[in-house]
C-alpha cells in the first residue's frame, strides 16, 4: 500500500507542474535564434572595426624615394568665405591664407599634401567630381 501511496503523491505532483506547450516552445526557439543573430553582427561588426586601416594625416608625405615626378598645379591663397571651407580629401578646414592647389580642370581646391598624395597614388581624376584631371603621372614601380 504503501507504494501505492507514493505513487499517487507522485502523480499528483507531475499534474502541478505546468507543461511548456507548442507556443513556448516556438518562442523559446525564435528568441535563440534572435540572440545567435545579433551575437553574429556585433561579431562581425568588431571584426570590421578591428581590421580598419588607420587613417592618414593631410600633410603625411611619402618617402621622396616613391614619389613620382608631378606637374606643377596652380596654388592659391585661401580666403575665409570662400564656398569650400574643407579640403575634400582629409576633411580638414582650410586656415585664412593658407595656400591651396586648385585643380585646373574643375577648380577644387585641396591641400597640397593632400591632391599630391592623391596623384602619386594613380589617380588621374578629381576625388571630389571625378573629371579626369589630364595629368600625366608616371606610375611607381
Amino acid at each position: 500500500m504503501a507504494s501505492n501511496a507514493t505513487a499517487n503523491r507522485l502523480n499528483s505532483h507531475w499534474e502541478q507542474v505546468p507543461r511548456l506547450g507548442t507556443g513556448g516552445i516556438i518562442g523559446i526557439g525564435v528568441a535563440l535564434v534572435v540572440a545567435l543573430i545579433v551575437t553574429l553582427i556585433l561579431s562581425f561588426l568588431w571584426w570590421k572595426i578591428k581590421n580598419q586601416p588607420e587613417p592618414e594625416e593631410h600633410n603625411a608625405e611619402l618617402p621622396h624615394d616613391h614619389q613620382p615626378p608631378l606637374p606643377e598645379l596652380p596654388q592659391r591663397d585661401f580666403h575665409a568665405g570662400e564656398a569650400a571651407t574643407d579640403c575634400p580629401v582629409c576633411l580638414e578646414e582650410f586656415v585664412e591664407g593658407e595656400s591651396l592647389v586648385e585643380l585646373p580642370t574643375c577648380l577644387h581646391a585641396f591641400h597640397p599634401a593632400c591632391i599630391e598624395t592623391w596623384l602619386t597614388r594613380n589617380h588621374a581624376s578629381c576625388p571630389v567630381c571625378r573629371l579626369h584631371i589630364g595629368l600625366q603621372v608616371d606610375s611607381v614601380v
